[in-house]
């Protein structure tokens, strides 16, 4: 099989008829898993098949949220390619029709994947038949961590009303556009182009907006190319432990 890389991978057309959520928090104790297992113990409960992964590889707790003590298998099987397939470590879960890709134990051998190994799992991820698929990744604005989350249809961030979330979370959002911008630029292999942008704009403000209306000046279609890319990316924004209507604000 062809190793396609994260920019023609993540392109690809979705299948309209399922749904990858992929929830991170941009911080640790959020509440991202909680709230992972709960939707997916929710939709399974409404009559949906749905798979839960526990891409987390600093600290992988989905199991313990639904009651599951010990498996034979979990993630880091597949990552240090003990099992061939993605599909062979999902486990099912005291809950029909849900079933849990435990995440890994093994930090030293998996905590960091390398670009290869993150291609594989998404490859695989991808092509999972379930119409309901639930990442609950890892916390910080790693490659590993944003990829996922572009991956996703809806992308969902779980944020506490503090200033260390808020902040977390809007650096994390602004690394997924970023990352979004270079996946695009790779892809169309436009880098002169980009680099020509950049050096007209680096004494000007460095908004996306500006940088958009720059590439416009110099080439139109790749600019629409980039903005409708930009405008797909709708992430949806959970305000956890909110105290009252104050911390929505």
């Amino acid at each position: 099989m062809d190793i396609k890389d994260s920019a023609t991978l993540l392109s690809e057309p979705e299948d309209i008829n399922r749904t990858i959520w992929a929830i991170g928090g941009g911080k640790g104790g959020t509440g991202k898993s909680f709230f992972s297992a709960n939707l997916a113990i929710h939709l399974s409960q409404s009559g949906e098949e749905v798979l839960l992964i526990d891409a987390d590889l600093g600290g992988p707790n989905l199991h313990t949220f639904l009651g599951i003590k010990k498996t034979n298998v979990d993630l880091g099987h597949f990552i240090t390619n003990k099992v061939k397939d993605l599909k062979d470590i999902q486990i099912p879960t005291p809950y029909k029709r849900l079933n849990l890709i435990k995440g890994t134990e093994n930090v030293l051998f998996t905590s960091n994947l390398n670009y290869f190994k993150k291609l594989k799992l998404i490859r695989h991820i991808k092509a999972f038949d379930t119409k309901r698929v639930i990442i609950d990744i890892g916390t910080g604005s790693s490659y590993n961590c944003i990829d996922i989350f572009l991956l996703s249809n809806p992308g969902i961030l779980v944020i506490n009303p503090e200033p260390t979330s808020i902040e977390n979370a809007y650096y994390f959002l602004k690394s997924c556009i970023i990352r979004l911008l270079k996946l695009q630029v790779e892809q169309y292999k436009i880098q002169d182009l980009m680099k020509k942008v950049a050096d007209q704009i680096q004494d000007t403000s460095k908004s996306i907006y500006s940088f958009l209306n720059e590439v416009i000046s110099h080439d139109k279609f790749y600019a629409d190319l980039l903005y409708r890319a930009l405008t797909k990316f709708t992430p949806v924004l959970i305000i956890n432990k909110a105290r009252d209507e104050k911390d929505y604000l």
